[in-house]
């Protein structure tokens, strides 16, 4: 006969237990969240954490970020040229469930080089892991003409195809770039590093409410620029770019700022500048025969130790510039 006393001071004894393991897990206990990519001690992250953030997931130190609203360039004349773009950057087609006009909104580029492709990018918008898993374990041929190819990092899935890589973080992000770039951010999901680390003045001017493309880069520790100056004299001394665009017509126009050490040298960059618009009014004569000269309206002033310009692209000439982004993605291929 089982003894009631007794039996109710298990049941006390086992609900206590219960309740001390419960608090020693709130307390210490791996918290698993429902992202696709594991952490380094097999859990996963919030994907409402990942998401809401896509800065974050950036390695700190760029040398320039770069802001493109998918959807806005999809919708205009540079629509097929924001489409090979994208393909680039995560080359998938039908077989994945994947329509890059449909799919995509936003991407975020993180480049920490000059020299060569040493990118980061962050997407987001709508993907179908297990649909992308059995598009690359078969073989599929993507958009770029070379297979999808499905690899492992740390025990998460990684397609490569033409020399670009990504990964599904979570169903509205996915991180590309080259293999350094790839594994940097999935280094920083690994150790739980999902904060952000770009600095707070790129990542403001990034977030620029309304813009549709926004360039910003510190490139005071960038050799490459000064040695490119004697071919593009504006270039001497310059520091910090910072460029917000839009995709109305004519293609790409363009507002922005070029810093410099002095105000002298940024009057010297303000008349290299200045020649580039006189010759852009010589090719206005070119449009009386047809021909659409690529740059447009430009205008340029300093202030202080700054150099402010507008100016417009023709579509043409923006859409190359679009596939120059895109090839130099995929390692200048």
């Amino acid at each position: 006969m089982v003894d009631p006393i007794r039996d109710r001071s298990r049941r006390g004894l086992l609900v206590v237990m219960a309740a001390l393991l419960i608090a020693v897990c709130v307390q210490g206990c791996p918290k698993q969240g429902d992202s696709v990519v594991l952490a380094g001690d097999g859990t996963r992250l919030s994907s409402e954490e990942i998401d809401r953030d896509p800065l974050a997931l950036l390695p700190g130190g760029p040398v320039g970020l770069v802001y493109l609203d998918a959807q806005a360039a999809f919708q205009s004349d540079l629509g097929p040229a924001a489409a090979r773009l994208i393909s680039h950057v995560v080359p998938l087609g039908p077989d994945a469930n994947f329509d890059a006009k449909r799919d995509v909104r936003k991407a975020y580029i993180g480049a920490y080089s000059l020299q060569g492709a040493d990118l980061a990018v962050v997407v987001q918008g709508t993907f179908d892991p297990d649909a992308i898993r059995t598009a690359a374990d078969r073989g599929v041929m993507t958009a770029l003409g070379v297979p999808l190819m499905h690899l492992e990092y740390a025990r998460n899935d990684l397609y490569t195809a033409g020399g670009v890589g990504f990964v599904v973080v979570t169903r509205s992000t996915a991180v590309a770039g080259n293999e350094a770039g790839i594994r940097r951010v999935l280094d920083r999901i690994r150790d739980k590093r999902v904060r952000r680390d770009v600095p707070s003045w790129m990542a403001s001017l990034v977030e620029t409410p309304k813009a549709s493309m926004v360039g910003v880069a510190d490139l005071s520790s960038e050799p490459q620029i000064s040695a490119t100056a004697q071919q593009f004299p504006f270039l001497g001394g310059l520091t910090i770019v910072r460029v917000l665009g839009n995709f109305e017509p004519p293609g790409i126009n363009f507002a922005g700022s070029l810093t410099y050490p002095d105000p002298a040298s940024a009057e010297r960059a303000a008349e290299s500048l200045q020649k580039v618009s006189q010759l852009t009014a010589y090719t206005n004569l070119l449009a009386l025969i047809g021909i659409r000269p690529p740059i447009q309206n430009m205008q340029v002033r300093t202030e202080q130790k700054d150099v402010q310009f507008i100016v417009a692209v023709d579509s043409q000439s923006a859409s190359s510039l679009l596939d120059l982004t895109g090839r130099s993605i995929r390692g200048g291929r």
